[in-house]
Formats: structure tokens, sequence, C-alpha cells
């Protein structure tokens, strides 16, 4: 097995509003690990180990990465990174840890895969090192945290149901995301194109970039058939329309996917894409959503608002000319809503060196790592509240390269909320959906499609 390390890429628990972005601006970062205090835990406790970190090919993971030999340095414990491509990531996260293999320590997860691993305890309970105070120092504040992130990572199974907020802690937030629309400034405003704030206006935006420049791809989305590009644009859209995945009904849960709101909802976003996409929208991933933005390729995109930022640094092509905006909304809803995504990290429950595989992760979830990552331009959505009042990245994150990045997040930020309903079998489901959604796509009909899909939910409940 290769182990290379690579150049880049709710239910309704709201986020905290105000604490978010903090106006008290507090200088000066967290203390050093390597000025660790006398009453400090031992660091070097597990000296002479060797762990494996997997991990998506992924700035956040060029955050870590490039601060590894000062972990290596402090603990004496030795890190691998074993990082690949999104898709053919989550497939061997699910084999690696479905078979019980030893070979990954620490594993990168989102929380929704995560509530598929937990229940078959593929994962270790992280609670008892938190509590810990031989393995926990006192200054890695885990309440420093934002509370909906902390409670998202943390829950009990309850017949077949993840009920968050409640029981033990899986994983640790180490960045997170939510969802935008983000464009090429230099291609709308040339071609006097108005920003979108629908589907029938985006579809609309899309023919006359078309008529203007048939070389210009107007939207970039995902359309892999995997669950990825259902949790970006078309689950924060379809919920503005008043679509759920999941509906309780005469007290037992029941797809909401073949609802009146969902086939409206199909029917505007199919549309959309065939207008919109590229002729490789059935292939297409957060990778070639990336490129096409800051190639100029692609004139707007709906995806994670990372990708916006990391584009928009100075030097890059793209630098100055890409600004944000809410994700589309439903014509007749009131206003948009965005899904969060939140990076975390997990130990595998197989891994034989559990200490030194803790030791790494409170690490690199630490107040300065996650700072210094966030400076560095590489994990702009911290989910820590100190970095957030930190001056040295607000000031970074105001430049004007970066146009209205922190104003539209903030706005985003307010409706962010984990779209998906907690369920164990999430990947299964939303994997039909995204096979569907191409089907759709390809010209099946629209509510034939989404009858066909309830019923290969419903047998696999």
């Amino acid at each position: 097995m290769p182990r290379t390390l690579a150049a880049p890429r709710g239910h309704s628990y709201h986020f905290v509003k105000a604490a978010l972005i903090c106006s008290t601006l507090l200088s000066g970062a967290a203390a050093s690990f390597g000025q660790a205090k006398a009453e400090d835990i031992n660091w070097r406790q597990f000296e002479g180990a060797s762990i494996v970190w997997a991990y998506d090919i992924h700035p956040y993971a060029d955050a870590v990465a490039a601060q590894l030999p000062e972990f290596e340095k402090l603990t004496g414990i030795k890190v691998t990174p074993e990082l690949y491509p999104d898709d053919a990531y989550w497939n061997k996260l699910t084999i690696q840890l479905s078979t019980k293999s030893p070979s990954w320590d620490v594993v990168g997860t989102g929380i929704q895969p995560a509530w598929d691993l937990a229940p078959g305890q593929l994962l270790e309970p992280l609670d008892r090192y938190l509590n810990d105070p031989k393995l926990t120092s006192a200054s890695y504040d885990y309440k420093d945290f934002f509370p909906a992130l902390r409670d998202a990572l943390t829950w009990q199974v309850n017949g077949g149901q993840i009920e968050p907020g409640r029981g033990q802690v899986w994983a640790i937030p180490h960045g997170f995301e939510n969802i935008q629309l983000f464009y090429r400034k230099d291609i709308l405003d040339k071609h006097g194109i108005k920003v979108p704030t629908t589907p029938p206006e985006m579809s609309a935006a899309c023919e006359k970039l078309k008529s203007a420049d048939p070389a210009i791809t107007p939207l970039g989305v995902r359309g892999v058939r995997f669950w990825s590009s259902i949790h970006t644009a078309a689950i924060s859209i379809a919920k503005s329309y008043g679509v759920h995945d999941f509906v309780v009904k005469d007290g037992k849960l029941e797809t909401g996917l073949n609802s009146p709101e969902s086939i409206a909802f199909h029917k505007d976003y199919v549309e959309m894409i065939k207008r919109c996409a590229a002729p490789s929208f059935a292939n297409d991933n957060w990778y070639q959503v990336v490129d096409g933005i800051n190639s100029g390729r692609t004139a707007m995109a709906i995806d994670s608002n990372m990708f916006g930022f990391w584009n928009d640094v100075a030097g890059k092509p793209a630098s100055g000319k890409i600004a944000f905006a809410p994700p589309l909304r439903a014509p007749n809803g009131k206003t948009f809503e965005s899904n969060i995504w939140i990076w975390s990290l997990a130990m595998n429950a197989a891994s034989q060196k559990k200490g030194a595989a803790w030791l790494f992760i409170q690490w690199a979830t630490s107040k300065q790592v996650e700072l210094n990552g966030a400076i560095a331009g590489k994990l702009v959505n911290s989910p820590r509240a100190s970095t957030w009042s930190d001056k040295v990245w607000l000031d970074y994150a105001a430049k004007p390269e970066f146009t209205n990045f922190v104003d539209t997040f903030k706005s985003v930020q307010d409706r962010a909320a984990l779209a998906f309903t907690p369920r164990v079998g999430f990947a299964e489901a939303m994997n039909a959906w995204a096979v569907a959604m191409q089907k759709m796509v390809n010209g099946a009909d629209v509510k034939a499609t989404l009858a066909d899909l309830a019923s290969e939910i419903r047998s696999s409940m």
C-alpha cells in the first residue's frame, strides 16, 4: 500500500452565531507545545512509536503535514501520512476499518461517514483520553471548539438512529465547511451577468454566458456517483425547497426523497445541470470544480466555501477575482440553506498504538496548530473559537484578494446547519441518490426515478 504525501486539493444543529466571528480581537497565538509547562503531560511517554495517519488529499491535510517535524521533535513519535484522492480515500477507509486492520492509527473523517463506522465499534471512543490528565494537556481546552461541533461529534445509537449531543465522543473537529456560491467576478462583470439566487436564475445566466463565450463552463458542481456530490450543492439547495432526506411518518423513519417538494427541486436542479454544468459532470468531483474556477474555465461554482478562498491566494491566477455569495434557494423560498461538513480526526479502534495516536490527534487539533494552518491559508475554517478571535488570522482573511470572504462566511454561517438526518446507513442511501441524480440528468423521468429511489432506500432500511 503506497504511503505518500500529496499536494492539494442539520438535522437542525445550527452553529454558534455570535461567538463564531468574535468582534473582540485577541492578539498573540497560543503557547507553543515546545514550551510545555512543568505540570503539563509527558509528551515523550510514547517515544519511539511509529503511527500512520490517513486522510483525503486536501489542503487541510497539508496544513498538518507542514508542521509534522514539530510534533516528531516534541514527542519522538514518527508519523507517516497516507493520503489518497477523495473517492479512493473513503472506500479505503471503509475497508481498513471494517476489516479491523491495525495499519491505520488516525483517520480523517466527516461526521456523516462516522455515523456508519461508530456503531460497529470501528472507531475508538475518545472520552477516556480527553479525561485522562496524563494523556491530555490542561492547555488543550476542548471547550474552545464550537459547541455545535462538539455536540455533533458526540452521540449514541438508538435503534439505528444517531442521537447527537449525548453519549460518547467519536472524533475531534479539525476543520469545517459551509456551502456557498463563489464566482469569477471578472467573467460575470465582463458579460453583465447578475449573480443568480435560484436554480432558474442560474439556468438563465448560464444560457447568457454560453452565448457570450462558448469556451466557458458556466457552473462547476460535483456529479460523481458518490455521496460527496450530494452533500454540497444538491442537499443545500434541496433544503430550501423543503426537501428532507428522511421524515418520521406514523412513528417510523421514512424517506422524503419522493415528496412533492423533492420532485419540484429535482426538476429545477436537473434542468440547471443540463444547461450549466460541464459535459464531464458525471465524473466531476471537487478537484475539477476547484481547477475550473482557478483557471477561469468555469465562471461559477457551488461547493465548500474554502475552495474559493484557496484560489484567491496571492500569486495564483484567480487571485482577487473570486467573490462569494450564499448558495441558491428555491424560487419561492424566503432564504437559502447551507449544509455543513465537519472534517474530524478519529482513532481506529484496531490501532495497536492508541496512546501515540491520541497524542497526535491532540496536537493536530491544538490551538497553535489550528491557528498556524489558518494563517498559512490552508485550514481556513478553523473549528476553534480562539482562531476566530485572533487578530493575525482575521487580518489575513480580510486582505483585498479575498474580497468578501469573511462577510459572506458570517452571513452564510447564520443559516448553516447539518442538512442530513443522523442515521446509520447514511452512505448507502446517499450513494443511491447520487446515482439517481445522474439518471435524471441523462434524461430519466424525475418523478419515476425518485419513486424508484425511495423504494430502493426503503428496502435497505
